[in-house]
């Protein structure tokens, strides 16, 4: 008999405490139940290991691990420690400070099923920190619905879990230049392991202990491309101790911080070489006439 593919949500948990609980409740909640949950804790010196472990206690019957890195290593690297122990066809990386919405993994999936791209990435819903919406439309996130969604919505949105109603459409993306970006932030994405099973030999995490995002997607894409979900199925929070709250968001306008100005261009001067030297790293495994196709594909 034919089996529904198995998920592992990936939870990267670094000083959250005021916000993974709901973060671990929102997929608890999922309306696709075939998963597993592993926390990958870096080294966080708040409380934020001892609601994970109350979580594990109250909920038995949820497939939940817990790993506590002997050292802060940054997020890159508690992706790929929660990569090297999940049993899922499929995965999604969460940051312990987002929310899932209910049909957020069966979405996810149904796309994965109708196509064969790398990763999904659905839009996004903006959020504060204490769970108010702020936008249905983020200039974060890709708009290619956005009729639909406000239609949906109409004009009594009291709870996020109202949008998981909307029909699953989407978008698959072609010929998009190398390096740059097109998805929603990490939270967003689910992706078929086989695409990422080689990032478990990437060696340069240091590189990436902030927004790894833009290169696992990346080489994902590169790897066997990528599909947006025209539905905001997480909610994306924007709050004092994150990345994304250095982007100051007015109306229609992103006005990025000088650090977060630094970080990017940071990113977009390393993304080719790291990529390069690591496709040549793996020649045996891709076979040199697949890898010198990649390199040419991030070349031009």
């Amino acid at each position: 008999m034919l089996k529904l593919p198995f998920v592992s949500f990936i939870v990267t948990s670094y000083n959250y405490e005021k916000y993974i609980l709901k973060t671990l409740d929102s997929i608890k909640q999922q309306t696709y139940q075939n998963f597993e949950i592993i926390v990958v804790d870096d080294c966080s010196t708040d409380n934020s290991c001892k609601i994970v472990e109350q979580f594990i206690a109250d909920n038995q019957n949820l497939k939940i691990t817990l790993i506590k890195q002997d050292k802060n290593k940054g997020q890159l690297a508690s992706m790929i420690r929660g990569l090297n122990e999940a049993k899922g066809q499929f995965i999604s990386f969460i940051d312990s400070d987002d929310i899932l919405c209910k049909d957020y993994a069966a979405a996810h999936i149904r796309v994965h099923l109708e196509t064969s791209v790398a990763f999904t990435s659905c839009q996004i819903i903006e959020i504060g920190e204490d769970d108010e919406i702020h936008t249905l439309k983020s200039i974060s996130s890709p708009q290619y619905n956005e009729k639909e969604i406000l239609k949906q919505v109409q004009n009594d949105v009291k709870d996020i879990e109202i949008l998981c109603d909307i029909p699953v459409k989407y978008k698959i993306l072609k010929h998009k230049r190398f390096g740059g970006w097109y998805w929603s932030p990490n939270s967003s994405a689910m992706f078929r392991k086989a695409s990422i099973e080689l990032i478990k030999n990437y060696k340069n995490i240091d590189k990436w202990k902030i927004c790894p995002d833009k290169f696992l997607f990346n080489f994902a894409h590169l790897i066997g491309g990528s599909a947006i979900i025209c539905a905001p199925l997480i909610g994306y929070r924007r709050h004092k101790n994150n990345a994304g709250n250095c982007s100051l968001v007015t109306g229609d306008k992103r006005l990025h911080s000088d650090y977060i100005t630094k970080i990017n261009i940071e990113n977009n001067l390393k993304i080719r070489p790291e990529t390069i030297k690591f496709l040549w790293q793996e020649r045996k495994t891709l076979g040199y006439r697949n890898t010198l196709k990649l390199i040419l594909i991030i070349l031009f």
